[in-house]
């Protein structure tokens, strides 16, 4: 095994936080593009363009590796949502805003995101530390969720229909997810998609009704 480097000595001299950014950006595309199996402290060195052993002297193991990718992505995760919820697009509908923040894991580094999301979920069946991290964006997408039923329910306030509205989307958008994740954007527009959540909320809401 080749000794882990000082990167202090290194030409690509970093500071340690953004040197973490670096490889733990460069983990998610190996992620992505190889699957958890692929993930090794030399293909992360060799995809973030890093002399051999820079990633093992930042994490010293594999489970290191995996928390330190999994608060990556939960940060990155916590970025989009905020793009997609500040104050430039208020005036979206709160469904539109849900449907955008869907779409963007359907393309470009959104896809990567995705894919190592779905690589992370998997291995946080094993790693309590790693599945924390991994549920913080599912919780942030539960709430947006929430906020968007009601706001087009501003009438409703049964806890239960609301929640069974809220089970209803999130599976709805982990499907979502895991087509996208296999290529297949057949519904990555986001006036389609918004019209679909639409749909759902509608359609439980007069499942329930009877």
């Amino acid at each position: 095994m080749t000794d882990a480097v000082d990167p202090i000595a290194t030409p690509r001299k970093r500071d340690g936080e953004e040197r973490r950014r670096e490889l733990c950006d460069a983990a998610i595309r190996v992620l992505a593009e190889q699957g958890s199996r692929g993930l090794t402290h030399q293909q992360v060195d060799r995809a973030a363009g890093v002399p051999d052993g820079t990633t093992s002297y930042y994490y010293r193991t594999r489970a290191a590796l995996l928390q330190g990718v999994g608060t990556r992505v939960a940060d990155v995760d916590t970025e989009n949502l905020r793009s997609v919820t500040d104050e430039a697009t208020r005036s979206d509908s709160p469904f539109g805003r849900l449907a955008q923040l869907v779409v963007m894991q359907s393309d470009g580094e959104g896809l990567f995101l995705n894919r190592a999301r779905h690589e992370l979920l998997l291995a946080a069946t094993r790693d309590p530390a790693l599945a924390e991290t991994s549920a913080k964006f599912v919780a942030r997408v539960n709430a947006l969720t929430h906020d968007a039923i009601a706001a087009v329910q501003p009438g409703s306030a049964d806890p239960k229909l609301r929640q069974l509205q809220s089970d209803a989307v999130m599976t709805f958008i982990s499907g979502a997810f895991t087509r996208f994740a296999a290529g297949d954007r057949t519904i990555a527009d986001p006036e389609r998609l918004e019209r679909l959540l639409r749909a759902i909320v509608t359609a439980v809401a007069m499942e329930h009704a009877e």
